[in-house]
């Protein structure tokens, strides 16, 4: 009986009903035809599996047939000498002849499925043997074995990962403990199956997994929680075709129906199974529909017709052995008697009855009894299992370790190998390395020998050089004064010469040429006079302390007259405002080389920025102009002695080529830095930024 209370049986009821109603009751008809048109038509290695399949889809609506198909397979795959899969069709057979009643034959068909997979080496179905060889045992009653036999299967299925195996084992498992009452391990079990199932797709499974679990919480009166298994199962069911399930479905309907006084409606579902459904097919979904055939019978008081289905009940029932079925069917003959007044049949069958129901409540009372001993059975099985796996677990665990250990021993010895022959190649290079040193080392004796004498002449060339080189430099000092002192003097003629005045033009451009040519002459000699002695100078000079705003723009503005006379506007601004200790001599130099250059290249009528300032702790100067600027080839000449570079003075202004070789001397001897920020079309604008301390703020 599906749930105690008449209002949610009805919903049950309904719920089934629309279930049976939505699929036709027959074998997947579709399926079978493609099969066997595919068996026909196909290689004979493919018979073999199609032949399987076949025998597979008959299992329970026509176990004969599955029988035959099957054994067709066996044969087949025989001849073929096929080293997998042979046990497949000999466990088929076995589970045909268990639904057809026959249990001594359906296990001798799996212990034989059994030893083909073993002799095969064929895990999964060794696996499946197991597990239907356990459904075999659970069926007699024997649950002890059954449970063995389903850890077997539940063992070899989890080391290959095989999850439609698991599925099955884990709802035989969850079978036989709804058997027991143990529902906290038949909704665990049956979870695990419905998750397998689901997470493979197959939508018969599906549904059979659904109702599993559904009959588990209806045992457990769990109504609420029944249903909604149903009417799972009712949704996934539109995709299945499956006739035993719905079989089985209706006659439990019927059976309800039957318990809530609808005869007509219980006796037309229970006819309706009866006419799908034989002895041969399926004999305990058969027993129960006939019993309940004869009850409706008997309470529409046809007790003719009730007596013939009774006693065909009673006569298969004892022949298979059903001793339920056997004892309700006695009961309700001698009911059906008592109504015919036949005292003699009353008291035979109500002896029968008598006898079969205390030979069923003394089996209940061994059940019981077998039931704690399963369960001690069960803890004793999962202790050992448990001990067996932790043990298991220990010897991979060792021969892990053992692996690595052969392992590293066999890297050890093939390092040890490598290093001998590392050795023996190390020495034999040696060997030849050390004659090949022997002949570098004479080579090496001999250009001793030659560089000695090259570094003696090397040095007799150099002490000559030394000398040539004082010479010259005592020559160029001498050169250098006394080319200063007559042009001086020159210079001091021609101002003598403008102030007296009375010369025509001529003569006043005359004078302006011999101040050119002698100021030229002046600054070079000052230049190159200046570029020996710093050379010379080993100490850097002594600092002093000045205000350098004051003395960079008296610096600037002496070139003022020199920039008028090209229309070029100097600017000079000085923002440092303070007074500093640095060098003042080698700053008036880096200002005047740079603003007499800036000046030098400028065209006319272009402004020209000199500007000072403190940024970062750094005495800073720049000098920014409208010149031709500096290409790359300048760029790298620029700071050498007597180079010219590419662009050239705007009015014919002298230039030596030792400006900026002086400032970059200058600037090195300070710390400092300059920096050239330069392009063909905006000029040139050099940065210099020289370390200098702060004395104290000038006041506003």
């Amino acid at each position: 009986m599906i749930c105690s209370k008449f209002y949610p049986r009805g919903i049950i009821i309904a719920a089934i009903l629309y279930f049976i109603s939505i699929t036709a009751f027959c074998q997947n008809l579709k399926v079978l035809d493609s099969l066997k048109h595919a068996l026909h038509s196909g290689t004979v290695e493919k018979q073999f599996d199609l032949l399987n399949t076949i025998g597979f889809e008959y299992r329970y609506s026509f176990p004969d047939s599955t029988i035959f198909y099957c054994t067709r397979a066996y044969e087949l795959g025989k001849q073929l000498k096929v080293n997998k899969t042979l046990a497949r069709p000999l466990s088929f057979i076995g589970l045909a002849m268990a639904n057809q009643g026959d249990y001594k034959s359906a296990l001798d068909y799996q212990y034989r499925s059994i030893d083909v997979a073993l002799d095969q080496h064929d895990t999964v179905q060794l696996a499946h043997g197991y597990n239907n060889a356990g459904r075999i045992f659970f069926d007699e009653g024997d649950l002890v074995r059954a449970y063995t036999d389903f850890l077997r299967a539940e063992d070899l299925f989890d080391k290959i990962h095989d999850k439609s195996g698991l599925a099955y084992v884990y709802r035989s498992l969850a079978t036989l403990f709804r058997s027991k009452k143990d529902f906290n391990r038949a909704l665990e079990n049956s979870e695990k199956a419905l998750a397998l199932r689901k997470e493979l797709g197959d939508p018969r499974a599906i549904t059979s997994a659904y109702m599993e679990l559904g009959l588990v919480y209806e045992e457990m009166d769990s109504t609420p929680l029944a249903l909604h298994q149903f009417a799972s199962a009712d949704s996934i069911a539109l995709l299945v075709n499956d006739e035993v399930t719905k079989a089985e479905l209706k006659i439990g309907i019927a059976e309800i129906l039957f318990t809530e006084k609808r005869i007509k409606e219980s006796e037309k579902m229970a006819a309706d199974v009866l006419n799908r459904v034989t002895e041969k097919t399926n004999q305990k979904i058969f027993l129960r529909a006939r019993l309940l055939s004869a009850k409706c019978k008997l309470e529409d008081k046809k007790n003719n017709e009730a007596l013939v289905a009774l006693n065909h009940v009673y006569l298969i029932s004892e022949k298979s052995g059903n001793l339920v079925f056997q004892r309700d069917a006695a009961q309700l003959l001698s009911i059906v008697y008592s109504y015919q007044h036949n005292p003699g049949k009353i008291k035979e069958y109500h002896d029968i009855y008598q006898i079969l129901n205390e030979k069923i409540q003394n089996s209940d009372l061994n059940r019981e009894i077998e039931r704690l001993q399963f369960q001690l059975q069960i803890e004793k099985a999962e202790k050992e299992n448990e001990s067996l796996k932790a043990r298991q677990v220990q010897d991979e665990s060792l021969i892990v370790r053992q692996r690595s250990q052969n392992l590293l021993l066999w890297i050890v010895a093939i390092l040890v190998a490598s290093l001998a022959i590392l050795i023996w190649r190390i020495s034999q290079k040696r060997k030849l390395t050390n004659r090949k040193l022997e002949d570098q080392n004479l080579h090496i004796l001999e250009q001793r020998e030659e560089i000695a004498k090259q570094n003696e002449i090397l040095s007799n060339s150099n002490h000559e050089l030394d000398k040539l080189n004082n010479e010259k430099d005592t020559l160029m000092n001498i050169v250098v004064h006394d080319l200063k002192s007559p042009l001086n003097r020159i210079h001091g003629l021609v101002r003598i010469l403008e102030l007296e005045g009375n010369l025509n033009n001529n003569q006043h451009e005359y004078v302006r040429l011999i101040k050119e040519s002698t100021r030229g002459g002046l600054d070079l000699i000052m230049d190159l006079l200046d570029v020996h002695s710093w050379k010379e100078l080993s100490e850097n000079p002594e600092p002093s302390s000045f205000e350098f705003d004051q003395f960079f723009k008296e610096r600037v503005h002496s070139f003022l007259g020199i920039a008028d006379g090209k229309g070029i506007h100097l600017k000079a601004e000085s923002s440092v405002g303070q007074k500093i200790i640095s060098e003042p001599g080698y700053l008036g130099r880096i200002i005047d080389n740079l603003v007499s250059n800036a000046i030098k290249f400028s065209p006319r009528n272009e402004p020209i920025e000199v500007k000072g300032s403190w940024q970062n702790g750094l005495l800073q100067i720049s000098v920014k102009d409208k010149g031709p600027g500096f290409s790359d080839e300048d760029k790298k000449l620029m700071f050498q002695k007597f180079k010219k570079l590419s662009a050239r003075p705007t009015a014919g202004e002298n230039s030596n080529g030792l400006g900026l070789a002086i400032v970059k001397t200058l600037v090195d001897r300070m710390g400092g830095s300059i920096k050239l920020e330069s392009s063909s079309r905006n000029g040139a604008e050099f940065i210099i930024e020289i370390p200098a301390e702060v004395v104290q703020p000038v006041p506003a």
